[in-house]
């Protein structure tokens, strides 16, 4: 009996070492992603809060210690000092003993006044509290605000939208501008419709690079083509401009009008078969031989990659009733579905945003 005793002691302690080892043990994987990826979530809000202080802009004008800034801020050092040294590990400040400057990205977006500031949309917390109801709109399938329901709710967002998505849109407008300008310009000049249009920056490029006989039919909300207006105006295009207000989903679009209309970050607000139905209106506006240009976030046809088109997807659900980040194969299949041919695919308009392009026959 003392035997069996002494043995069962010994299983006993082999059984507890091993479950201690593997309680202990490392595991397989680093969890480096997940906490990358909610660190980000105070990253993007250190940003912002940097941007709603205006540190940048106090920087600019010489307010470079932390008295100073806390002082043009009316916050206090303690809170402004850990707040400076954040943004200098994220490399949108530099610093040097006691004094901050700005590096040169800052410098170029991130100071209020400046032609390519993108502050604008960080300014408000309106996108902080819409994903703090992801879960809720998740679980519902139901949006938290309709930003496009009717044009009072449109047209505040998109006022402060369209200036950082002018911003982010122009290299690309004019990447597309030489593809679709390279087909070349009729004796008479093109003419030209960009629905949803905001700054206009992709029928902008077009008129610059075609000329001054191209011809633009810029359309839009009201309150929204008002600050179109100063954007053809910087641009130096404003002879060139029409202006045709009203619901892109609703506003008469002609016959057999255009040689090229653009609907550029704009698709992903409408559910399928509004989609569709837009783009039969497009067809039947365009001239034969004429061309549809639609540019926008775009996942792989998996839907697996990349993440930004993804995310933006849940985005949508947070903002509009039925809208979504499409494939290049849905828009390829709409756009057949209402008679365009020889539909090409450029990619490379901007970050995960390609151009497709199709011929009315």
């Amino acid at each position: 009996m003392a035997g069996r005793r002494q043995e069962d002691q010994r299983r006993q302690t082999r059984t507890s070492g091993e479950g201690t080892q593997a309680h202990t043990a490392l595991p397989i994987v680093s969890p480096e992603r997940i906490l990358q990826t909610d660190g980000s979530m105070g990253a993007a809000r250190v940003l912002a809060v940097g941007v709603q202080l205006g540190i940048f802009t106090h920087i600019a004008a010489g307010q470079t210690a932390v008295a100073e800034i806390a002082r043009s801020a009316q916050a206090s050092e303690r809170g402004i000092r850990m707040l400076l040294n954040a943004l200098v590990s994220l490399q949108f400040l530099t610093k040097a003993q006691d004094t901050y400057a700005l590096t040169p990205v800052a410098a170029e977006f991130l100071v209020r006044g400046r032609p390519f500031y993108l502050g604008q949309i960080m300014e408000g917390d309106w996108m902080w509290e819409s994903w703090g109801h992801l879960a809720d709109a998740v679980r519902t399938g139901q949006s938290f605000r309709h930003v496009d329901s009717t044009p009072a709710a449109a047209e505040p967002f998109f006022r402060a939208y369209i200036p950082m998505l002018y911003v982010i849109n122009l290299p690309g407008a004019r990447r597309a501008a030489q593809v679709l300008v390279g087909h070349g310009v009729p004796a008479d000049g093109l003419r030209v419709l960009e629905i949803g249009c905001g700054s206009a920056v992709w029928s902008i490029a077009i008129a610059e690079a075609a000329g001054p006989t191209t011809r633009v039919t810029a359309q839009d909300f009201p309150g929204v083509l008002e600050l179109t207006r100063d954007y053809v105006r910087r641009h130096g295009v404003e002879p060139q401009y029409d202006f045709l207000p009203g619901d892109q989903r609703q506003v008469p679009l002609g016959t057999d009008q255009f040689d090229l209309a653009i609907l550029a970050r704009y698709v992903h607000e409408l559910a399928a078969p509004a989609a569709c139905d837009l783009f039969r209106r497009v067809f039947v506006a365009l001239k034969r031989g004429g061309r549809i240009a639609v540019a926008d976030l775009m996942p792989n046809n998996e839907r697996t990659a990349p993440p930004g088109p993804l995310l933006f997807a849940l985005r949508m659900l947070l903002h509009t009733a039925e809208g979504d980040a499409y494939t290049p194969a849905e828009y390829t299949r709409w756009l057949e579905s209402v008679g365009f041919t020889d539909i090409t695919i450029t990619p490379d308009m901007g970050t995960d945003v390609p151009l497709i392009v199709g011929v009315k026959p």
